[in-house]
């Protein structure tokens, strides 16, 4: 059973039986008249290759491709990736921190392509860990190719 797009006149664009986009194009964004299977989402450029939002200092509230947070000192963490991005060069959106607690890349230490480090310190400058509310986390996205 095929399908077809459809313009907003109405007019037939693409008539195309079914098949599969492969990791390749979607990567390359050139799946146009293909489905996406749920399990080649993730290789889609534009989407989250892992992300984990944590409070109690190592306490994950939620995470996807994340195997774990380490609180290495004071404010400073080490956060580990399940499936490792292509090399060091991927993209970490900095989300939310407490309140009084301000979120940096620990640009200290050079990301691997399975762990970034991060720093938190408050609003007087000192290193910082995520305090005990539930409530008050701290947040990160990574983006880029696995």
């Amino acid at each position: 059973m095929g399908w077809t797009f459809y313009n907003s006149n109405g007019e037939a664009l693409v008539q195309h039986a079914e098949s599969e986009a492969t990791q390749a194009e979607m990567e390359g964004e050139s799946a146009v008249a293909k489905f996406v299977p749920p399990d080649l989402v993730k290789n889609s450029p534009g989407v989250a290759k892992a992300w984990i939002c944590w409070h109690h200092a190592t306490t994950i509230n939620a995470s996807y491709n994340i195997t774990s947070i380490t609180n290495d000192a004071t404010g400073f963490y080490t956060i580990t990736i399940a499936t490792d991005f292509s090399g060091a060069s991927y993209a970490r959106a900095l989300g939310n921190a407490e309140s009084n607690v301000a979120m940096y890349i620990d640009n200290a230490t050079a990301p691997t392509a399975g762990a970034t480090k991060v720093n938190l310190t408050n609003n007087s400058g000192s290193n910082a860990n995520v305090g005990g509310n539930a409530g008050l986390a701290a947040s990160i996205t990574f983006f880029g190719d696995q």
